[in-house]
C-alpha cells in the first residue's frame, strides 16, 4: 500500500503529497482558500468525489493505524485540464483541540485522456492513540469556484486487556506516516519519529540479539511481489524489537538470508530505539530478489547447516566472552515464519557445554495476501500453490534446528499475536 500517494494502475497521474504533515506547503495550501469559514458552513459536495475514513486497525509497527481516502473519477479531473491544480485537504483535530494537517496537489496539464477510465484514489495513513477525533476533507480546484467538505467523527478505542499499555507512552495523538516511502521505505517509514517505549530492566547484565529470518521462499524469487508483501510484515516487526531499551545490557540487530548463506544486515549496540533504518534500507535493497545470482542460490538442505553454524557461533562466543569475564547472559530472540530446511532428518543444534543462554523463537505462521487487502490467510489455506511451494512453507525447519536449545517458541499470526509475544519476551527478560 503507498500512502499518501494515488493508487491507480496503468496511468501513471500521481498527487503530489507534502513532504511533511504540517510544513510550510501546507500552510499555504490551507491559506489559499477560506478553510474555516468552510468548516463553518459545514458539509458540501459542490465537486464530486467519495471520502471515506476506514475502521482504525493495529498495525504491524505496533501502533494503530487509521486510512483515509478520496476518491475522484478521472473524467472529473479531464473537465477541469489543464490550468491550476487539484488540491485535497485533511485536518484531523484530537480531544485536546490540536490540529494535524496536511495535503496533496497535481497539476492539472498531466491529466491524460486515458484517465476517464479509472478512478483516481489518494489515501493517507496515519498512527494514532485512542481518543476521539474529528477529520475534515476537502477537495478543491485552484482558480475555479466551488469545493466538496465532509466532517466525520472518529473513534479509537482502546486495545482490550493490551499487554504492553505502557508502549505509546510520550507518543504524539497523531502521526502522518510520511514522507511519502517508496521501495523498503514504505515497510520502515523512516519519517515517523515516535518511538515505542519498550524498557528492559534486568538485575543481571545480559546482551540481546534479535535474528530475523528474511529469505525469500523460491516462490517468492518468482514471484518479487510475493516477498514485498512478506517484508512488509517482517521489517516491522524487526524495527519495533530495535525500540527495546535494554537497561543492562546491549541490543543487537542481524537479518540473516540462507539463499546466500550469510548475514545481510548487522547493527550491533542499538541505543534508545535508533535502528540504522538507512543501513537496513541499503542492506536489503542489495540482497532484493531480483539480484539473486543463480551461484548463490544453495539446496535447502544447506539452509540448515547455515543456520546451525550462525547459532552455534554465536553461542560458542558467548561461552568464551564468559571465560573471559564477561558474564552477561545471551538472550537470542529468532524471528522467522516456517521453512523446510530439505527432506533429510533434521539435526537438532547441540548446547555448549556448560553453556547459559536464552532462546525465543517467535514464529510467523501466516502469510500475507497481496497488500491492497490487508488480511492474512493460514497457511495451510493457501490457494493456487503446487505442493511442493506450499511445503516449504509449513514445515518449521527452525524449529526443529533449535530443539536442542529448548527454545521458548511463541506463534504469532497477527499484529495482535506479535504485541502479545513482545510482551511476554519483554516482561520474562525483566525479570532475569
Amino acid at each position: 500500500m503507498k500512502w499518501g500517494i494515488v493508487i491507480l494502475v496503468g496511468c501513471g497521474f500521481v498527487w503530489a503529497s507534502a513532504a511533511q504533515a504540517q510544513s510550510r506547503e501546507t500552510d499555504l495550501a490551507f491559506q489559499a482558500v477560506p478553510f474555516r469559514e468552510w468548516l463553518l458552513e459545514g458539509p458540501k459536495a459542490q465537486l464530486p468525489w467519495r471520502a471515506r475514513i476506514f475502521a482504525p486497525e493495529l498495525s504491524q509497527h505496533q501502533r494503530i493505524w487509521v486510512r483515509i481516502q478520496i476518491e475522484v473519477d478521472g473524467n472529473e479531473l479531464l473537465k477541469r485540464c489543464c490550468n491550476g491544480r487539484s488540491v485535497a485537504l485533511v485536518e484531523i483535530t484530537d480531544q485536546q483541540g490540536r490540529t494535524y494537517r496536511n495535503y496533496a496537489a497535481q497539476d492539472l496539464k498531466e491529466v491524460k485522456p486515458g484517465l476517464s477510465q479509472y478512478t483516481v484514489t489518494l489515501s493517507w495513513t496515519v498512527f494514532v492513540l485512542p481518543g476521539d477525533y474529528q477529520v475534515a476533507l476537502a477537495l478543491y480546484y485552484s482558480g475555479r469556484e466551488g469545493h466538496s467538505l465532509a466532517v466525520e467523527r472518529l473513534h479509537v478505542g482502546s486495545l482490550k486487556n493490551d499487554p504492553l499499555p505502557e508502549s505509546w507512552r510520550g507518543l504524539p495523538s497523531l502521526e502522518f506516516c510520511d514522507p511519502q516511502p517508496e521501495g523498503i521505505d514504505e515497510y520502515l517509514l523512516p519519517g515517523v519519529t515516535g518511538r515505542l517505549q519498550l524498557s528492559v530492566m534486568t538485575r543481571r547484565p545480559i546482551r540481546v540479539e534479535i535474528l530475523e529470518n528474511l529469505t525469500p521462499y523460491r516462490a517468492e524469487q518468482r514471484h518479487p511481489t510475493q516477498y514485498k508483501d512478506r517484508l512488509g510484515v517482517f521489517l516491522p516487526i524487526l524495527k519495533t524489537f530495535g525500540q527495546m531499551e535494554v537497561k543492562n545490557g546491549s541490543l543487537d540487530l542481524t537479518t540473516l538470508d540462507f539463499t546466500r548463506n550469510r548475514e545481510t544486515f548487522v547493527q550491533e549496540g542499538v541505543k534508545e530505539g535508533h535502528v540504522d533504518l538507512a543501513g537496513l534500507r541499503d542492506a536489503l535493497a542489495a540482497s532484493t530478489t531480483k539480484v539473486i545470482d543463480v551461484h548463490d542460490i544453495r539446496e535447502s538442505e544447506q539452509y540448515g547447516v547455515f543456520f546451525r553454524q550462525e547459532i552455534a557461533r554465536r553461542l560458542a562466543e558467548e561461552k568464551e566472552s564468559r571465560l573471559e569475564g564477561d558474564h552477561a547472559l545471551p538472550v537470542l530472540i529468532i524471528i522467522s515464519g516456517m521453512m523446510q530446511f530439505g527432506f533429510g532428518k533434521p539435526i537438532p543444534i547441540a548446547p555448549p557445554l556448560g553453556g547459559n543462554f536464552v532462546v525465543y523463537y517467535l514464529r510467523y505462521e501466516s502469510l500475507p495476501t497481496p497488500s491492497s487487502q490487508r488480511t492474512f490467510v493460514p497457511l495451510p489455506q493457501v490457494q493456487g500453490q503446487p505442493q511442493l511451494e506450499r511445503l516449504e512453507q509449513t514445515v518449521d525447519g527452525i524449529g526443529e534446528e533449535l530443539k536442542g536449545l529448548k527454545p521458548r517458541v511463541l506463534k504469532v499470526h497477527s499484529a495482535e499475536g506479535v504485541r502479545k509475544a513482545i510482551a511476554t519476551i519483554v516482561d520474562e527478560i525483566s525479570r532475569m
